[in-house]
């Protein structure tokens, strides 16, 4: 009997439990919300769309700028104003990227604060991706569209100058 005693008790499986339970909410209430999360959402796919429709953009811009100087034959105070031009858009490109990353975290805390009334269920799906993941992808995308849109320019102004360099030989 001593030994029947000594005997592990067998383990219980583990549930993964949510923080909190929801609160019962009635249907009114529940449409609300709904509608609430899938107006972040269609937010949120909007503006990630706009932070890549800028990109290409400020790129089709700075080829546009490009072309103007060569078939302009521009020469170098022609080629000054393209380059501070350049740089104007350049900037107000990164700024508006940077603001439509501002605008997708309030639609993301959005969408966050209505999951927390849906069911344990709903809750582990929407969780599957952890935010420290989504932050890191949703900020290293806008590293990449920021450096991409700086090496443009930088590419850009190069081309500029080269252009000077041709016209005048």
């Amino acid at each position: 009997m001593a030994e029947k005693s000594k005997a592990k008790p067998a383990k219980e499986p583990e549930v993964e439990e949510l923080d909190e339970v929801p609160d019962p909410i009635d249907d009114g209430i529940r449409i609300e919300l709904v509608q609430i999360y899938d107006t972040a959402s269609r937010a949120l796919l909007f503006v990630k769309t706009q932070q890549w429709w800028t990109v290409g953009s400020t790129l089709m811009v700075f080829v546009a700028f490009m072309a103007i100087a060569k078939l302009t034959g521009a020469g170098p105070p022609f080629v000054n104003k393209l380059t501070a031009l350049l740089i104007v858009v350049a900037c107000a490109a990164v700024f508006m990227l940077i603001i439509y990353q501002f605008w997708q975290h309030n639609e993301l805390a959005r969408i966050q604060a209505v999951v927390k009334h849906f069911s344990p269920t709903f809750q582990k799906v929407h969780n599957i991706k952890s935010k420290a993941e989504g932050d890191f992808h949703r900020y290293t995308l806008l590293i990449f569209m920021v450096t991409v849109v700086v090496l443009g320019a930088v590419v850009t102004h190069l081309g500029l100058q080269e252009i000077v360099l041709r016209r005048n030989l």
